[in-house]
């Protein structure tokens, strides 16, 4: 077959495979896990160094709990292409719901190390340090991307948590203070303010960061903060990253 057939060949296999990858994004989004898996696979077999079947895979796997075989597909990416920060990542974030922190931390690491100017990341990073109690490690992350985005009120608080549970409770408090001057409504800042400020002795001002909390808390009791993400989430948005991809990449246009 001359290279002119080999390209067409090439070609109509991955436009089929993309289009087996657009039903299992459909079959996805219907809750119906198992179709969309066996329509991956179909894909794969068009493609098989074709990433975004395999990445789809691990999330789906994810989603169903099957953790082990969801990181397989990771490495599989990882295999295609050592450089793919997505998929270190969705492996970091598998790799923390297995409790494997350390792992998570260095599959974390490789995805910053790839893409120094992705925030999320350094975020991410600094989140997996934390879970192993190395508060200097976390920090330094922090510190990097407040570097990039010395504006973010969400990476003063987190620096502030940083250098409280250091016992650095003068420098934690200004970190809070300096997340509150940038969104005066963070409620977390403030409750951190507070918590600094009694450790600190000023039981006084700690009381008054209280009453305002409080006073919050009265004027819209059903209501729900947008703060920035906390720790608890960070590996829920990992997922939701790799999905609002596909999404944008596979889903029909209205």
């Amino acid at each position: 077959m001359s290279n002119g057939g080999k390209l067409i060949d090439e070609q109509t296999a991955f436009f089929n495979a993309e289009t087996k990858l657009k039903n299992a994004l459909a079959f996805k989004s219907a809750g119906k896990y198992e179709s969309a898996l066996m329509t991956l696979d179909e894909a794969i077999s068009l493609k098989p160094n074709y990433i975004d079947p395999w990445l789809m895979k691990g999330v789906i796997f994810s989603k169903l709990g099957q953790c082990g075989e969801s990181i397989k597909c990771y490495d599989k990416v990882i295999e295609i292409n050592p450089n793919f920060a997505d998929a270190y990542q969705l492996k970091a974030a598998t790799l923390t719901m297995q409790n494997a922190f350390a792992k998570a931390t260095e599959c974390y690491a490789k995805a910053a190390e790839l893409e120094p100017s992705n925030i999320e990341l350094h975020l991410s990073l600094a989140a997996s340090y934390h879970r192993e109690k190395k508060f200097k490690e976390a920090l330094d992350c922090y510190q990097e991307a407040l570097n990039q985005t010395p504006e973010n009120p969400q990476i003063h608080y987190c620096i502030g948590i940083m250098l409280g549970n250091m016992g650095k409770y003068e420098k934690a408090l200004f970190s809070f203070e300096a997340a509150l001057k940038l969104k005066q409504d963070y409620s977390d800042a403030l409750l951190g303010k507070g918590l600094m400020l009694a450790k600190l002795g000023r039981k006084e001002e700690a009381k008054q960061c209280a009453n305002i909390l409080l006073e919050r808390k009265n004027e819209s009791p059903n209501s729900q903060e947008s703060e920035p993400r906390s720790l608890n989430n960070a590996c829920r948005q990992d997922y939701d990253a790799a999905k609002d991809r596909f999404k944008r990449t596979y889903a029909p246009q209205e």
